[in-house]
């Protein structure tokens, strides 16, 4: 009863930000002290329950690390011009008639490649909404095939800071994680690139408008050399690099390419890693963005989130859940328990992160009892609640990027990347059973 009353007015919160138009942090401050009270209520000491909150912190703030240098090696990417060099190359590409399914590719390429679905968004994924309105695409088609596109290195790449959450919470390894996950969606990507196929076919275009071409390679020297910084990250789980120590050397390699071929000073070096990037002339709104400042607020949402679950983790507050949980254990696989609750957890959190944070530890329980293993349900909520965020609109990760793309909610059911990989493990999932029950009677 105590769970239900704080989500109820943490819902409340939440709404109640969305309704002023205020930031969600608030809402999400308001939910600590509601879940501070009531862990007092419970009976713990107001420091018994500040050591919870600070445990809880103290374990955010691996991933917070890498989230900062993700957010400085972004900003160094738009500085040097790697970002650039990507949307020429990746423009280049297309071909009018396949113009959906590389609305899909490019974005997923460059998704895997910086591990951010805003950063993604903002740069290829407005690009490709820009030449959908000047080519006369269906922009509720294309708008669906960067959606998912974006998600797709957001769930699986070794640069994503949610990818590394998600290793944190199910304590794996982001190196294998990355693998596995690649491996288990081969299935719903093919079939997610034959439906963009057929769209594509279906909705062709006449022409591919160069003008942005154009404007980037006025304003920037570009060079095949600035793709480096992108093969580090792209190389380093094949040869085992340390992500967080690739990450530094491809800041340190765009950093050099920004002094010595863009002619970036030392001073606006400094700034463009720390503050961001800021573009000059019509590319403004198009390249700017990135830096540690760029990664303040997502930091400061996962450190709220980390006291939630650190009170959770320090009191029985989660027990009528798991106790609910354990009875439908019973009759449903761990993956569909972890399938059913991910939509109504992310409902109520409005945030990929705090979705993340209160559902891992919910569901552990459940896995270990089955035997299932730490990569499995790493598996399953990168198939769930990872991807199903940016399928409730009012949730961060879904309207951010509709933002930035300047589109509407009715794309959401064209994103086939967010939801098809939770049919097909779905259907995995089954067959297991089944077979397990044939196995059983014989």
């Amino acid at each position: 009863m105590t769970l239900a009353i704080c989500i109820i007015l943490l819902i409340l919160s939440l709404l109640g930000c969305m309704i002023l138009n205020a930031d969600l942090i608030y809402g999400m401050l308001a939910g600590m002290f509601i879940f501070m009270i009531a862990a007092v209520r419970s009976g713990y000491g107001i420091r018994q329950v500040l050591r919870m909150m600070r445990k809880g912190i103290r374990e955010s703030f691996i991933v917070v690390g890498v989230l900062l240098i993700i957010g400085a090696m972004t900003g160094i990417w738009r500085g040097c011009g790697t970002i650039q060099q990507l949307v020429v190359y990746g423009t280049k590409l297309i071909h009018p008639k396949l113009f959906i399914l590389f609305a899909f590719l490019l974005p997923a390429a460059v998704s895997y490649l910086i591990g951010t679905s805003f950063g993604t968004s903002a740069s290829i994924g407005v690009v490709m909404m820009t030449l959908c309105q000047m080519s006369g695409a269906n922009p509720v088609l294309t708008a669906g095939a960067v959606m998912s596109g974006i998600f797709f290195g957001d769930r699986a790449s070794p640069a994503s800071s949610c990818a590394h959450l998600n290793a944190h919470l199910t304590e794996t390894e982001i190196y294998g994680n990355v693998k596995a996950m690649l491996r288990d969606c081969i299935p719903a990507l093919l079939i997610t690139i034959g439906l963009y196929t057929a769209l594509s076919v279906l909705n062709p275009l006449q022409t591919v408008d160069t003008q942005i071409l154009s404007s980037l390679e006025n304003e920037y020297r570009l060079s095949p050399l600035l793709l480096i910084p992108a093969l580090i990250i792209l190389i380093s789980p094949l040869i085992k690099i340390n992500i967080k120590a690739a990450m530094g050397i491809s800041i340190l390699c765009a950093s050099l390419l920004a002094v010595f071929l863009q002619g970036m000073s030392l001073s606006e070096l400094a700034r463009t890693l720390i503050l961001g990037y800021e573009a000059k002339g019509e590319l403004t709104s198009l390249l700017s963005g990135g830096g540690l400042r760029s990664m303040l607020h997502s930091s400061g949402m996962i450190i709220i989130s980390a006291t939630y679950s650190g009170i959770f983790n320090g009191t029985d507050m989660l027990s009528s859940a798991e106790e609910l949980l354990e009875k439908l254990s019973a009759r449903l696989s761990p993956y569909q328990i972890t399938a059913l609750t991910s939509l109504p957890i992310i409902m109520f959190s409005c945030n990929q992160t705090l979705a993340l944070m209160l559902h891992a530890p919910l569901i552990k329980p459940l896995y270990q009892k089955k035997g299932e293993g730490k990569l499995q349900m790493m598996l399953d909520l990168s198939n769930t609640t990872v991807v199903f965020s940016a399928l409730v609109p009012w949730c961060l990760a879904c309207s951010m990027p509709l933002e930035m793309l300047g589109a509407s909610p009715a794309c959401i059911p064209f994103a086939f990347f967010l939801y098809l990989p939770a049919i097909a493990a779905l259907v995995r999932d089954m067959r297991n059973s089944a077979k397990e029950k044939r196995a059983m009677v014989s």
